[in-house]
């Protein structure tokens, strides 16, 4: 179901016209807009940086690792799943394949920015795009699944937002969270990525299954290249004295060969977490958790 945003009647329908008030929301920039409010930029993220990203993400082999893991985590934990939305969309690529690969998904996207969801249109211009807030989702038992990719660590009251997430799943539906691990590997690069924490494992399951879902499994990635990781953000952290300029995509740009060798190391990464196993340490943490009716 919906949530009017102006009644806050709930109702089940396809349109976004509300039968208790007649309600409607605005379109900003031809996508819905269900943020009700006025978004203040670099709050959570910088909005100039999705051109950027959209630039360095098909041939990155950390977005592209990743995106291969959600799509054999999505086969895995749920095949039957009708309706999947993935909240914090940015530019796109996740929900590109996502389509690509389930074709009889009804398949939607949100972000709070509309910067990212011009670039999210030329990857799946097919699929429905909102402007929402992650704190603010006005859905009740509406979807199948949700996906929150790297979201949660920008907002202060994660919690609160595991609660809209969790709201917005049917019984039996669920969620795939993923996360930056081990506050230990904290930098600048954090804080100017606009990270309110790096999650501990404990942390990051204690929080899901209070809001009553039960975490079906849990692992790290990039695990295989956490030493790299290590002496990367030890760099960064010991050896980029000018604190007040910083690259947001600096770890994104390496030269193509060492692209390429990272990504051979991730897809044996991949084969490992095929055999379903669970990588105890990495550079970021994948959760999957079920909503029991």
């Amino acid at each position: 179901m919906k949530i009017c945003g102006f009644c806050d009647h709930r109702f089940d329908s396809a349109r976004w016209v509300c039968p208790g008030c007649g309600g409607k929301p605005e379109e900003h920039d031809g996508f819905i807009s269900l943020t009700q409010g006025t978004v203040v930029p670099g709050e959570s993220f910088e909005p100039e940086y999705f051109k950027e990203l959209y630039r360095l993400e098909n041939d990155s082999f950390w977005f592209r690792h990743r995106a291969r893991l959600i799509t054999k985590s999505v086969t895995r934990f749920f095949p039957p799943a009708g309706r999947v939305l993935e909240i914090g969309c940015g530019t796109g690529l996740v929900l590109s394949e996502i389509r690509k690969m389930f074709p009889g998904m009804a398949v939607s996207g949100s972000d709070l920015f509309t910067e990212g969801l011009r670039f999210a249109r030329k990857r799946a211009n097919d699929v429905p795009l909102y402007q929402m807030d992650a704190l603010r989702m006005p859905f009740v038992e509406e979807f199948d699944l949700v996906l929150a990719l790297d979201i949660i660590e920008h907002i202060e009251n994660d919690r609160k937002a595991l609660n809209e997430i969790c709201r917005s799943v049917r019984p039996g539906g669920g969620v795939i969270i993923t996360v930056p691990q081990h506050p230990w590997l904290w930098t600048i690069q954090d804080e100017k990525a606009f990270h309110k924490r790096r999650y501990t494992r404990s942390e990051l399951v204690e929080k899901m299954e209070a809001q009553g879902l039960r975490v079906a499994y849990v692992t790290s990635f990039i695990t295989l290249l956490l030493p790299a990781m290590v002496l990367s953000r030890l760099y960064g952290r010991y050896l980029n004295w000018d604190t007040d300029v910083c690259d947001h995509a600096r770890e994104l740009k390496i030269h193509p060969r060492l692209n390429d060798i990272m990504q051979a190391v991730c897809s044996v990464e991949e084969a490992i977490l095929g055999t379903g196993m669970s990588l105890p340490a990495g550079g970021s943490l994948l959760c999957v958790g079920i909503k029991e009716g």
